[in-house]
């Protein structure tokens, strides 16, 4: 399971450039992967007045453990040496922690080198009567929110199917 956190911010305006050639703007840092891709949301959504960052696997899981407060002063450092020390203050932040709840401890999967057919076979096969689904089970998009709805369908004709043939063991 990978992490990869995209940390949003709400400003009153937008302060930076927009139009053709401006959805991204980089940032280097010598620290590796310390808040190096922005994107603004403005062709997605005009007005929204919406940056937000990425960041990924150690920085993810550092930034998750600190708060918004903090989160947010560093972003604005980065902020201000990209657009200067007249921008506002975000009206919001949103920190998704994907990688410290329990219930998921990532944002994607993400098969590591060497991982076979075989056990990818296994991942997506039922365990008794529970089947699973998600984008982790859809070879052809896996980590898309498309291999998820993909294999929902798969997983749901697999789960009919074993209904209408009593399942052969399987209680349900």
């Amino acid at each position: 399971m990978a992490v990869y956190t995209k940390i949003f911010l709400k400003f009153p305006y937008k302060f930076w450039p927009t139009g053709n050639g401006t959805e991204f703007f980089l940032y280097a840092h010598t620290r590796r992967g310390y808040f190096p891709i922005w994107q603004h949301l403005d062709t997605e959504l005009p007005g929204s007045n919406i940056l937000f960052t990425t960041v990924t696997d150690e920085e993810s899981r550092r930034i998750e453990k600190q708060s918004d407060e903090q989160t947010k002063a560093e972003l604005m450092v980065v902020l201000k040496k990209l657009f200067g020390n007249k921008i506002p203050e975000p009206q919001t932040i949103l920190v998704p922690r994907w990688f410290s709840n329990r219930f998921y401890r990532g944002s994607y999967s993400n098969w590591p080198n060497g991982y076979t057919q075989e056990r990818y076979n296994d991942l997506k096969e039922p365990v008794g009567p529970i089947y699973f689904a998600g984008e982790h089970t859809n070879a052809t998009y896996i980590g898309y929110a498309d291999g998820a709805y993909f294999s929902g369908i798969t997983t749901a004709k697999d789960l009919i199917s074993c209904l209408r043939k009593s399942c052969k063991g399987r209680h349900i």
